[in-house]
């Protein structure tokens, strides 16, 4: 399979915090970002992490 793909109808919390750590000596960019589903009278918190070139996607992503 060439592409992972989820899809969620859910909110996005806040902005997309960007980040990036070292592994084997290359650079690695990571997104983190938390969305929100309701369901009826309740709430479902969902943390997602993307990395490499994904992260570049998730900049995208407005608060809402």
């Amino acid at each position: 399979m060439d592409r992972e793909m989820i899809n969620i109808n859910a909110n996005l919390v806040k902005e997309v915090e960007l980040s990036e750590f070292e592994r084997d000596g290359e650079k690695v960019d990571v997104a983190n970002f938390t969305l929100i589903k309701k369901y009826g009278k309740g709430k479902e918190y969902i943390n997602c992490s993307v990395y490499g070139e994904k992260s570049e996607r998730a900049k995208e992503l407005d608060k809402g």
